[in-house]
């Protein structure tokens, strides 16, 4: 598709039309990202430093990346109101699903030893670690 001259014009007239501007990072050059690319850096080291000795299934570390990233969604950005009682926060989550990601914490379990604990628990662990 994109190595039509037509479809590649069609694309661009669009990306006009709508006033996108694309921004290209050069690869290798990871610095050029900004503050996204410090999100990625910080969730990568937080992995290797956690997860990094576990063998993990291919299950076990999507279960692990999607509890990562619902906390990292879930950071507040800036306050909803200006009203001091309010502690809502706008957050990446409502940019992406509309609405803040708000589940039932789980038990802390960063005490108990991690050969106590059963295969959910020790995934828990992981991300309670993060």
């Amino acid at each position: 598709m994109l190595s039509n001259p037509r479809e590649v014009e069609k694309i661009s007239q669009a990306c006009v039309n709508e006033e996108i501007v694309w921004h290209l990072n050069p690869p290798k050059a990871p610095h050029f990202g900004g503050l996204w690319e410090a999100a990625v850096k910080v969730a990568k080291s937080q992995l290797y430093r956690q997860v990094g000795g576990s063998r993990l299934s291919y299950e076990d570390m999507s279960t692990v990346l999607a509890e990562i990233e619902a906390a990292m969604n879930s950071r507040p950005i800036v306050p909803m109101s200006e009203d001091p009682n309010d502690c809502t926060a706008l957050t990446p989550a409502h940019f992406l699903i509309g609405t803040s990601m708000h589940a039932e914490p789980d038990p802390d379990l960063s005490e108990i030893p991690f050969t106590r604990l059963d295969h959910y628990q020790r995934l828990q662990q992981l991300f309670q670690q993060f």
